[in-house]
């Protein structure tokens, strides 16, 4: 865990988190993400990801405060960190249910984020499985997303050479950058390693991507893979530092 902390560090609760991620040319990725920034690239592909989950607030300003609940959904792909040479992620967009969240993100991390109609609704079987997981709301046109887990596991993910370099790749990146290439923030976060189950996605309309030039329509619907994860803590150290190439 970074050692600072500041009075604006965020400690959050993350539940029912969703990944459906795409695996793209990166010449097709290459314009949504600054020049100075290095894309992640596996034999010329990176990936792109939808990350959608529950989230409340459980401590602003490094004290007892009340707790937010939020819907949120970030477009993001893969970038190597400058600093560390690590794994990280770019931050295309966010989009937040909660108007209170929405300019809280804005005025403490500076981060792009739209404030959305969008609701998960989820049902879980007797042992905890995800028989129905679902993500519908309007943001450059109305989304819809249903997902049902399929193993409690993952045991392989091609073309990763095994599952840890998976989760390292899209799941565990602990830096975020975000903004354009003039204004572009490094942002640092916390939370324990996940495991993840694994899922298809039954239904997928995400208009977006679509609006983004990254998808076709009917390619939302056959992601490269689908993760979730039941929940964990998550921490935001803020402020987020000014990156400057």
């Amino acid at each position: 865990m970074p050692a600072r902390k500041s009075a604006l560090s965020v400690d959050m609760l993350l539940r029912d988190m969703l990944y459906v991620s795409y695996l793209l040319p990166a010449e097709r990725v290459r314009p949504i993400v600054p020049a100075s920034l290095a894309l992640a690239t596996i034999d010329n592909q990176v990936f792109v990801s939808l990350v959608i989950f529950r989230g409340k607030t459980s401590a602003l300003a490094r004290v007892p405060s009340p707790r937010f609940p939020f819907d949120q959904v970030n477009v993001r792909t893969y970038v190597l960190d400058p600093v560390t040479g690590g794994p990280s992620v770019y931050f295309v967009n966010c989009g937040i249910s909660s108007g209170l969240i929405t300019f809280l993100y804005r005025l403490l991390s500076g981060m792009p984020v739209e404030q959305i109609d969008y609701r998960i609704a989820v049902q879980q079987d007797k042992e905890g499985a995800y028989a129905d997981y679902s993500a519908t709301g309007n943001w450059n046109g109305d989304f819809s997303l249903r997902v049902r887990e399929t193993a409690p596991a993952l045991e392989s993910l091609p073309p990763f050479y095994g599952v840890q370099d998976a989760i390292d790749y899209l799941i565990d990146p602990l830096v975020g950058f975000y903004g354009s290439e003039q204004r572009m923030r490094r942002l640092e976060v916390f939370h324990p390693p996940l495991i993840p189950k694994v899922g298809v996605i039954e239904e997928g309309r995400f208009p977006y991507l679509n609006l983004l030039g990254l998808l076709d329509p009917e390619a939302v619907s056959r992601p490269h893979n689908v993760l979730l994860i039941p929940k964990t803590p998550f921490h935001i150290y803020l402020p987020a530092r000014r990156y400057r190439p």
